[in-house]
């Protein structure tokens, strides 16, 4: 329990990051188009349980396609009002450009979502978010350097059609754009993710679930990994999140936030420092082998420069 509560508070200890090539540049007058008032949900994430509630995560995004012939969903985040921060790879899987963003979802058995949440007064009330907001999706932006055979800089920028209306259950995601969040990463975050069902047309299953997740170091990530047969390249780009358990995800995870609720200018918000990409789909492997993710830290001067209005 002590675990838990630790998860959603600002970590005592950090993680340093890897010793960078350049320092990260990012482009000042894209940056104001991402919000201030970000990482702030109705209902802050429950210390306990595995299933999240409505109102929880409100920056969790789906990429989605009308039909293809192999699942491809992938999962992102909200970042402004057009923006979804998500990967490349399941395009260059289907090779077939992704048709629609939905938000707002935190169930597939559910629309609305509902859930049983506790206000502030005590008291327990039956409380119902607004249907899913689909929105298609108008273009967009890969990482120039993606590398399909190691699946490095898998990175994609989804711009939607319009413009989404910001309420209580979509809410935009906090990057980290302060020197401070650029620097450091706290040692316990949180990743959240549906799991994904091969064999249905929405390809997610159940309620959007939480995991435990602990910034591991490169070195130890790597022997982890050579130990279960793989040898991927950790560059300094990588981020190593590793499960801590008692929930483990054993399905694809592609574009799922890895983050943690920082102090920002004295109010607590939800910060992004990573995004899921890739870990064996054994199981028992899942324990010990950290998920390979992407530092979203590294990426933000590629993110702030390719951002429209």
């Amino acid at each position: 329990m002590k675990i838990l509560v630790c998860l959603f508070a600002l970590a005592a200890v950090v993680a340093a990051l890897p010793q960078r090539l350049e320092p990260i540049k990012l482009n000042p007058s894209k940056l104001a188009l991402l919000p201030k008032q970000c990482g702030v949900a109705k209902y802050n994430p429950r210390p306990d349980g595995i299933k999240s509630q409505a109102f929880e995560f409100p920056w969790i995004a789906l990429v989605l396609f009308n039909k293809t012939r192999r699942p491809a969903t992938c999962f992102g985040t909200l970042i402004n009002q057009r923006y979804v921060l998500s990967v490349i790879g399941c395009v260059r899987k289907t090779k077939k450009d992704p048709d629609f963003i939905r938000l707002g979802e935190q169930s597939a058995l559910s629309n609305p979502d509902c859930s049983d949440l506790k206000q502030r007064d005590g008291i327990v009330r039956h409380e119902c978010a607004g249907p899913v907001v689909d929105i298609p999706i108008e273009s967009y932006v890969a990482h120039p350097e993606f590398d399909q055979p190691m699946y490095t800089n898998d990175l994609a920028l989804m711009r939607m059609s319009r413009e989404v209306q910001y309420n209580d259950y979509i809410r935009p995601i906090c990057l980290p754009t302060t020197p401070e969040l650029l620097n450091n990463i706290p040692r316990d975050l949180l990743m959240t993710a549906w799991e994904l069902e091969m064999d249905v047309p929405t390809h997610y299953v159940g309620e959007l679930e939480k995991y435990q997740i602990e910034n591991v170091d490169l070195d130890s990530c790597q022997r982890e990994y050579e130990k279960a047969g793989f040898t991927p390249d950790f560059e300094y780009k990588r981020f190593c999140a590793g499960q801590k358990g008692p929930n483990y995800v054993c399905s694809r995870m592609a574009g799922a936030p890895i983050g943690a609720v920082v102090d920002v200018d004295g109010v607590q918000r939800h910060v992004q420092f990573a995004m899921a990409k890739f870990a064996p789909l054994n199981c028992t492997a899942r324990h010990i082998v950290p998920i390979i993710s992407m530092r979203i830290t590294e990426y933000m001067g590629w993110i702030t420069d390719n951002l429209e209005a």
